[in-house]
């Protein structure tokens, strides 16, 4: 046994060794220690001054600098072979994947099986919200360049065939000759959520190296100043990480997503088209249009009046999305709501407790409560208050009845809205927050969200645009000034996806600063001209080899992740360009004016010009800034992103990619009305 236990441990140390990660680990804390070990034992036959303690110093730090921009450098190499590798369809098959986790994910947070889906149904929208369906076939049939119908598909012989329920929009989507579809509902009749579902599902029987289906918010696209394909590049990208590669030899474009968008394989399923201003929705229309290539696909979902507005503006041209059909999501079936609510209650007294409720359902006249209770929002927000979990440490579970006591469906569903937070909160094993607490945090985040960011996307980089709305009295003022404005240094939108070394960008700036050590020789000597030509070479060097962060976010879709990954950027420029800067300036000055001189000049250098670099590049600076200030006036809490995994685990946010959302924009709205 003690054998096997000292060959297990030895073949720990094996497979440590053999680790990429670990064994630059290793070297790097070598190259540190190195200098030290040197000198000390220098020091145990020779006195060392404090110039020379000081050279110890430098060199330790300069060592695991250097071994960092060899290793990057390195592994940008061996990413870019790799990247060289796959085609378009093994992309998108990868894509299809990562997709596929993503929302059913999501689709579990929001308990989509749990019993069951609660049936939707829909039917044709009227005439006038969707192109003639003669039109829809006759394109689909002879439209120049369009592909010529797939053997065995069988379309719809008109718009009265779109009719369905449950599971079958994608065999519905698949009778629209065009593949084209528009689906409307009113707020909270569950349009996302059946998107998610129709996700899922076009996944399960997608063919390798078919089109991906990919849901996206268009809250944030501006179709004033970027057109969709570009935006939706971006936004690939942005949920993504590994689309930001370069395409496959012979693809269109500069990136995988552009290539994936230019061969037909991305299907977009546009989400949320009455979230983009009024005024740039007909615009939003016309740019749809525009993308879309012959036989090219799309969904989009919208409230239904303001989709009519859309396309048929009273002061403007009318516009069509070219080519679409239309549905229209109908109101619940009382007798199905009657039944997803007892199979969810967790017994026999729990259903009981429904029934004065469920009584008032699909009655000739049916009272507020029944008429709330018609839309998926709105059920499953009661199905979260009077229906516990397991676990939920509810001391008087609330009855239902209580809905009946209301006097108008606005009244009824404003009840659910500000019942729904406490009910989330709801005690449990491991949870860190009450209502109590969470509830102000939430309502200064969806005022942010309302009232400064214009969207209903909750981005963590965005923090420090709500500092602003904090100062108050002097020393807040002063406070928040100060974190203001270093908040407000120049850089970028987004945040940092990484560090790469350009190989050219590394030799241009290596040649350029010898040569300028060479001119410096001539008017100044040698050995001053030598020492300041390779400090400053290797200075810009890296600093130039260091390929500019693309201005999106290339990380895993968390946005505790895009967080990380920002702050390892800020942190690495912050120390490894600080370094390389306080290196040239200590041998530069060190050789014309001493070495106490260039210490103390290489140091406020370096310092100087790697934080200028950290906060160019990066957003994690505002974001500390703004979240300490936020804290400090009880404003969030000081662990944000854990809050809001937390709260998207309750089910009171949901995840779009690197951002976060409000789980309905209703429930956004009414939070922010909270004083």
């Amino acid at each position: 046994m003690v054998a096997g236990t000292r060959g297990s441990f030895g073949r720990r140390w094996a497979d440590a060794a053999r680790h990429p990660a670990r064994r630059d680990g290793a070297v790097l804390w070598a190259l540190l220690a190195l200098p030290w070990v040197a000198g000390l034992l220098l020091a145990r036959r020779h006195h060392l001054d404090a110039g020379s303690w000081a050279v110890v110093l430098t060199v330790s730090l300069g060592l695991p600098t250097l071994w960092v921009t060899w290793a990057t450098f390195r592994d940008a190499r061996r990413a870019g072979a790799a990247e060289s590798g796959p085609g378009l369809p093994r992309i998108a098959d990868e894509l299809a994947a990562a997709v596929g986790r993503q929302w059913a994910r999501e689709a579990a947070m929001r308990r989509l099986n749990d019993p069951y889906p609660l049936p939707v149904s829909w039917a044709a929208a009227a005439a006038d919200l969707a192109a003639p369906w003669e039109s829809l076939a006759q394109l689909a049939a002879s439209g120049a360049g369009w592909p010529p119908p797939a053997p065995g598909r069988v379309w719809a012989a008109g718009p009265g065939e779109l009719a369905g329920e449950n599971g079958e929009l994608a065999g519905v989507l698949a009778k629209v000759p065009t593949g084209r579809l528009v689906v409307l509902g009113e707020p909270g009749s569950g349009k996302t959520m059946l998107m998610v579902r129709l996700v899922l599902d076009l996944l399960a029987s997608r063919a390798a190296g078919g089109p991906v289906p990919v849901l996206v918010p268009v809250a944030s696209w501006d179709p004033s100043g970027q057109g969709l394909r570009d935006w939706l590049a971006t936004r690939l990208i942005t949920d993504y990480p590994a689309l930001a590669g370069p395409p496959p030899a012979g693809a269109a474009g500069p990136t995988r997503a552009a290539a994936l968008l230019e061969g037909g394989l991305i299907l977009p399923v546009l989400d949320g088209l009455d979230e983009i201003p009024e005024s740039a929705r007909s615009a939003a229309v016309s740019r749809i249009n525009y993308a879309l290539p012959p036989g090219g696909q799309v969904l989009v979902t919208c409230r239904t009046e303001q989709y009519r507005d859309a396309i048929r503006p009273p002061d403007g041209p009318e516009a069509a999305l070219a080519g679409a059909a239309a549905i229209e999501l109908r109101p619940l079936d009382a007798g199905a709501v009657r039944r997803y609510l007892r199979d969810d209650a967790p017994g026999p007294a729990a259903r009981a407790r429904w029934d004065p409720v469920l009584a008032l359902l699909g009655t000739q006249a049916p009272a507020p409560a029944g008429q709330a209770l018609t839309t998926p929002l709105m059920v499953a927000l009661a199905r979260v208050i009077y229906n516990p979990r397991p676990g939920e440490a509810a001391t008087a579970p609330r009855d239902p009845a209580e809905l009946c006591g209301f006097t108008s469906r606005a009244a009824v569903e404003a009840h659910l809205f500000d019942a729904f937070i406490p009910a989330a909160y709801r005690p449990f094993a491991g949870g860190r927050w009450t209502a109590g607490q969470a509830e102000p945090w939430l309502a200064f985040l969806a005022r942010h969200l309302e009232h400064t960011i214009g969207t209903p996307d909750l981005a963590w980089w965005q923090l420090d645009k709500a500092l602003s709305r904090t100062a108050v009295g002097l020393g807040g003022r002063l406070a928040a000034g100060l974190a203001a404005g270093l908040a407000a240094v120049p850089g970028p939108e987004l945040p940092a996806r990484g560090v790469r070394i350009s190989t050219a960008s590394l030799g241009r700036g290596l040649a350029g600063g010898l040569a300028v050590g060479l001119v410096s020789g001539v008017v100044s000597g040698v050995v001053s001209g030598l020492g300041f030509g390779l400090s400053l070479g290797l200075s810009f060097g890296v600093v130039s080899g260091l390929d500019r962060m693309p201005r999106d976010i290339a990380e895993a879709i968390d946005p505790r992740l895009v967080l990380a990954r920002d702050r390892q950027v800020m942190l690495f420029l912050t120390l490894g360009v600080g370094v390389v800067f306080g290196l040239a300036g200590v041998v530069t000055f060190g050789v014309v004016f001493g070495l106490g001189v260039g210490l103390g000049v290489g140091l406020a250098v370096g310092l100087a010009v790697g934080l200028a670099a950290g906060l160019d590049n990066t957003k994690w600076t505002p974001y500390v800034l703004a979240r300490g200030w936020l804290a400090f006036r009880h404003q969030l809490p000081w662990p944000l992103m854990m809050f809001l995994a937390d709260a998207h685990q309750r089910g009171v946010l949901r995840q779009a990619g690197a951002t976060y959302q409000f789980r309905h924009l209703e429930l956004q709205r009414r939070l922010a009305t909270r004083p």
